[in-house]
């Protein structure tokens, strides 16, 4: 039986009428649920312990490879000088390898005390409370960003310490312990309440940094609406029959112990919310899996606990699914929620789906070369490849910049083969060769290792300076600087597979850090880097920030996973470069709903912060940010989206939105830019658009980004459609 039909019968169940329901359109507010009348005698239930969701992914995807890496780097191990905090962290989970760059990292980071965004709400877990805040505006020119407030304090006495003890794809279990009490606090993605769950039934007690003016019983004891003078609305749900009363200007009391107690915010707007609400109070989402298939089907599964029935389950979509999901039962009478990433849309039911469109994608640009453009490349590649230096000392020390110059190395390849030049080829190949082997080896000075406290591959500078290699050793950017060795791996997979396959195990070890596709590899976390609920990933690691995780450059990490798709392709490896295909193209799709302005939605940010800029360029988990880490020039936050470019840069950049932007933003960027450089990245986006005058535009370029060169700049004009 479908979903619909599922929510077709409920709904007759409880309003003895038919119901037609139309689940591609939005539907009206579901029938109340007919509750028992409440029995005073009852002892409250507490719930029992949830099932624990592995940090899993449903597809039977293999990892890349599985040997241990101290078999493969030898004495290249270390000990970072951040360490686990067991405080944080239960014992369970430190025996298997432990996210560093999850939506929920804060909670282990420091004191653990930095907000989480569960979307739509804010969480703050302090020692002995839950801290729950519904976002709200602050909106300027330059940035737009969610307030933090502390609406509901859910006080937890009696204990003394907070941890991470149970985490998937789309959830994270905060256990709190003492000498007299215990609870649990499942936060999922996308929930609709916030529910604190206690081990020994307990009476309730809630403050607010607002002043309580009402507080009204509906449905039955254990449930109230609550109003603030904020002007905000509350459902307070508890799962036993008491009365919920008002406690001083700003606190709220149970008459009796509770088992749990649920918070959503109501939308005052829409007159059915609180119905809505009501009937999705029961199911407890308490943990999720992801699925992924090879045509790139994506499942969203989330676990329910609870009385209630699955189907009743509410949950939040942001505006990429609501673009894509399929059969989904929306109910709009909820309301819409404001967050930092768009306004979130009310979904019915415990499973989403939806289907990515793959674009054609592989080594060489989207149409092959015409006999002119082949001269002219052939003239470039020849001239690039002569000024590889053959002294590996002269290259860049650090893994980011050393990634970015072997990786062009093997773009110059890449593209010297495909118009018959194999003397530069060779040359280019034979250079690339020879710059990764001190990498390879560990005989390089920033060389790598292996991290045994997070399980991840790290910079030893990285390992004991938290400021060494753009945070390398606190797992920032690993995305980022990997794709681009990986980007070389996979080249040279293509043109030298005997010299790759010599090192795969080796360069295997690089592609399971940042994307590993199975939770089987016991030495590296399932997909370090990417977020499956927002569909995109992260690059901030082991650092706390108020605003939460942040990722700045979408066009690198689009490069990373395009990199792996290549190396699984080359390597033979078809289901790792299936499932890493279909992140590739979910990336690419968030992507331009969240930091192209205007580009596949037009309404995810305030007109205040949109009207004066074509991207977003760092995306925090509450902010969006027209800047970058590394300087506030126009050229620096709009190029750090479009480098490097590659033949997957067209899943970015489409021609419609560059036209768009083009007069009103891009080209003043572009001849305003400082250097010669920055101003070919902006330039080259263009060429999307009309590519003879991107080519008169960059003609005369003679300083390239150090990801860049000449002949990579025209290739990618001449192979564009």
């Amino acid at each position: 039986m479908s979903l619909s039909d599922r929510i077709r019968k409920l709904a007759e169940k409880f309003s003895g009428a038919p119901v037609g329901l139309d689940e591609h359109r939005s539907r009206p507010a579901l029938p109340p649920r007919r509750t028992p009348a409440p029995n005073s005698s009852q002892a409250p239930r507490a719930l029992t312990e949830r099932e624990e969701v592995q940090p899993q992914n449903d597809t039977p995807v293999s990892p890349w490879s599985t040997p241990d890496p101290r078999a493969i780097l030898g004495s290249r191990l270390g000990t970072n000088s951040y360490r686990i905090s067991h405080d944080l962290i239960g014992p369970s989970l430190t025996c298997k390898p432990v996210p560093t760059n999850a939506w929920w990292q804060n909670l282990v980071l420091e004191q653990g005390d930095q907000p989480v965004v569960m979307t739509p709400y804010m969480v703050k877990c302090l020692d002995s409370a839950v801290v729950v805040c519904a976002q709200t505006p602050l909106v300027h020119e330059t940035y737009v960003a969610a307030i933090w407030h502390d609406d509901w304090r859910v006080h937890i006495d009696g204990c003394s310490r907070h941890s991470v003890t149970a985490f998937d794809p789309l959830s994270a279990t905060v256990e709190y312990t003492g000498e007299t009490m215990a609870a649990r606090v499942p936060l999922v993605r996308g929930a609709a309440f916030v529910t604190v769950m206690f081990d020994t039934p307990a009476q309730l007690s809630l403050s607010t940094v607002h002043a309580v003016i009402g507080v009204e019983k509906c449905s039955g004891e254990g449930t109230a609406v609550v109003r603030l003078n904020s002007g905000t609305t509350w459902l307070v749900s508890c799962d036993s029959p008491v009365e919920l009363q008002q406690s001083g200007v700003s606190g709220l009391v149970s008459s009796g112990p509770v088992g749990a107690v649920r918070l959503a915010l109501v939308n005052d707007e829409c007159p059915q919310a609180l119905a809505a609400l009501l009937l999705a109070k029961d199911p407890i989402p308490v943990g999720g899996t992801i699925d992924v298939t090879d045509e790139a089907l994506f499942t969203l599964r989330w676990i329910t606990h609870g009385n209630g029935p699955s189907d009743h389950l509410l949950m939040f979509a942001l505006p990429h699914h609501q673009q894509s999901l399929t059969d989904a039962c929306w109910v709009d009478d909820v309301g819409k929620y404001w967050t930092s990433m768009g306004h979130v849309r009310a979904v019915l039911g415990s499973q989403w789906q939806w289907t990515e469109t793959i674009e054609p994608l592989g080594f060489s640009g989207q149409s092959e070369l015409s006999e002119e453009d082949k001269a002219v490349l052939r003239e470039l590649v020849q001239a690039d490849a002569s000024t590889l230096p053959e002294d590996c000392g002269v290259l860049p020390p650090d893994p980011y910049f050393f990634g970015k110059a072997v990786a062009r190395a093997m773009r110059i390849a890449l593209i010297a083969d495909e118009v018959g030049d194999t003397a530069s080829c060779n040359l280019a190949v034979e250079r690339a060769k020879s710059w990764l082997v001190p990498w390879l080896d560990g005989t390089n000075p920033d060389y790598l290792l292996y991290d045994d406290e997070w399980k991840g591959v790290v910079s030893s500078r990285g390992l004991t300076d938290p400021a060494a290699d753009f945070g390398q050793g606190r797992y920032n950017d690993h995305h980022f600087h990997y794709g681009y060795f990986i980007y070389a791996a996979a080249a040279l997979a293509k043109l030298c597979p005997e010299w790759i396959e010599e090192r795969r195990e080796a360069i295997d070890l690089l592609a399971r850090d940042y994307c590993d596709p199975s939770n089987a590899d016991e030495y590296f976390p399932f997909m370090r880097c990417f977020d499956f609920y927002e569909g995109h990933s992260v690059a901030s690691g082991l650092f706390a920030f108020g605003d939460s995780r942040n990722q700045e450059s979408t066009s690198e990490a689009i490069n990373a996973y395009y990199a792996a798709y290549l190396y699984a392709q080359a390597t033979g490896r078809q289901s790792i470069a299936r499932y890493i295909r279909a992140i590739l193209q979910l990336e690419a799709r968030s992507s331009r709903v969240y930091w192209h302005l205007g580009d596949l939605a037009s309404d995810v940010y305030p007109e205040t912060f949109a009207r004066g800029r074509a991207v977003v360029g760092i995306l925090w988990s509450s902010k969006a940010d027209f800047a970058t880490f590394f300087g506030a020039n126009p050229e620096f936050i709009y190029g750090i989206q479009f480098l490097p470019y590659t033949p997957a840069m067209t899943l970015l950049l489409k021609r419609q939105w560059v036209a768009d932007i083009w007069p009103k933003f891009l080209e003043q960027v572009a001849d305003g830019s400082a250097t010669e450089s920055w101003r070919e990245i902006i330039n080259l986006a263009y060429a999307v658009v009309d590519k003879q005058a991107t080519k008169n535009r960059v003609s005369k370029v003679t300083e390239h980004d150090d990801g860049n060169s000449a002949s990579n700049s025209y290739y990618w004009i001449a192979t564009l459609k």
